[in-house]
């Protein structure tokens, strides 16, 4: 079984300071097996702030604060025989932080944190070449995406566990492990809420609010770029200034918006249809991988995403109704129109057992994060085949850590998918399509399927 992993992070004084003994010892109660720590000493908060963080983290209630909660959160964790380790991942330290950097190493060796998590070659470096004997983790802010990565670290370094980047896929994760059998290795099983590679990643996470990355992406509206040599046509005679306006022409469409432009145009018979039926076709199938092709129960029919899929389930209907013939198109007919028919059949029955619509909205709202659930079951089951993985990160916001944490040990253990585990008002279509699209070339996946049809 993996470890449990709890991080430790809250301020050591005011409203967010905590009884360390009582603390440590209900989550040793609880389920944890390891713990880490990030640590923001006077020292250095008192000149750079929170903002400027040692550990990649900008919130005070997110750090240990003084040395003396620091030591008191290490005796405790050691009198329950559970190692502790402490990060110190930022993405860059400058010559002006680094003697605090030593200092603080110095502080750790010094209560006997067990280990430190590196994000940065530098702090590597300063190890070293103070011939540190502790632990050394590798974390994700490395970004050590493949074998020969690995191998610099491990001749170098001498780590203890690598943290894998958590857009490292299913495939390559399988690959690294086998590569080195004798290193551990952490990966991410999450639907992460963070976009971009941590390494690259300059923003500020707050997960009680919203995310500036994520802020940015929702919020981006998507346009055409500018060609780069539009200051080449501008200038050149030889156009028009209509043809010039047009190539400026900076409006975008979505494949969906133009499927159904392609449909209306169609039903018009404002073009050639021919002409039409082959620019539908092309575009139908060149979405046909898409992995958020299924109509999503969460949402309304009339959601963004729910009419997107619409509108991709039209268009093949025209298609197939004009006579073009191809099995890509007929089989995806039928999986869409079943996804259809189980969106209608889920929201029938909800609707049937409860009939005020406000409090339908409020249970979909409720249970929204439940969504990855069952993504992250068959996850775990994934990283479970693999011996030298020894810790999978996954998402317990929202949900009651340790019945999340039950439910993946009894279907580890077990290996059977019982359907009150998976069905936590999310459609099974919905859930099998994007499991199918990660796990349906591992044969031990389909056979766990077959014996749930059984």
């Amino acid at each position: 079984m993996f470890k449990k992993i709890v991080g430790l992070w809250f301020s050591s004084k005011w409203k967010n300071a905590k009884d360390v003994e009582k603390y440590i010892e209900s989550l040793v109660n609880s389920w944890a097996w390891e713990f880490f720590v990030g640590y923001n000493p006077e020292y250095w908060y008192t000149k750079f702030g929170f903002e400027v963080s040692p550990n990649g983290r900008f919130a005070e209630h997110e750090q240990v604060t003084d040395f003396e909660t620091l030591k008191a959160i290490v005796i405790e964790a050691h009198k329950h025989n559970i190692e502790i380790f402490a990060n110190l991942n930022a993405w860059y330290y400058t010559p002006e932080t680094m003697p605090l950097v030593k200092k603080m190493v110095e502080e750790l060796i010094e209560v006997w944190v067990d280990w430190i998590i590196c994000g940065n070659i530098s702090i590597l470096e300063y190890l070293k070449s103070i011939d540190y004997k502790w632990l050394i983790n590798i974390s994700t802010i490395m970004a050590v995406y493949n074998k020969e990565a690995i191998r610099f670290f491990i001749e170098n370094y001498n780590p203890n566990k690598f943290i894998l980047s958590r857009e490292v896929t299913l495939k390559e994760i399988e690959e690294l492990t086998k590569e080195f059998p004798e290193m551990k290795f952490e990966v991410f099983g999450e639907w992460d809420f963070c976009r971009y590679n941590n390494w690259l990643c300059f923003a500020e996470h707050k997960y009680g609010a919203k995310d500036i990355c994520t802020i940015v992406v929702n919020d981006l509206v998507i346009k055409k770029r500018f060609r780069p040599d539009f200051k080449e046509f501008i200038l050149d005679e030889n156009f028009s200034n209509k043809q010039k306006l047009d190539l400026m022409d900076d409006s975008y469409k979505s494949d969906f918006e133009v499927i159904e432009d392609l449909i209306w145009n169609i039903e018009l018979d404002l073009e050639d249809k021919n002409s039409l039926l082959e620019k539908l076709e092309k575009i139908i199938l060149k979405n046909k991988n898409n992995v958020d092709l299924y109509f999503d129960a969460l949402q309304t029919l009339d959601s963004k995403h729910n009419k997107n899929i619409l509108s991709y389930l039209k268009g093949i209907k025209v298609l197939l109704k004009n006579n073009i013939k191809d099995e890509n198109l007929e089989s995806l007919e039928q999986e869409l129109s079943n996804s259809f028919k189980s969106y209608m059949a889920y929201h029938k029955k909800k609707v049937e057992e409860l009939w005020w619509e406000a409090k339908l909205r409020a249970l979909q709202l409720a249970s929204f994060y439940g969504r990855s659930d069952n993504l992250n079951l068959y996850s775990y089951l994934f990283f479970s085949k693999i011996p030298n993985i020894d810790t999978v990160k996954f998402p317990t916001r929202w949900r009651n850590y340790a019945e999340k944490i039950k439910l993946i040990e009894e279907v580890v253990k077990s290996w059977e998918i019982k359907k009150d585990l998976i069905d936590r008002t999310v459609s099974l279509d919905r859930a099998h399509y994007d499991l199918t699209y990660l796990f349906w070339d591992k044969l031990w996946f389909r056979k766990m399927i077959n014996k749930k049809a059984d």
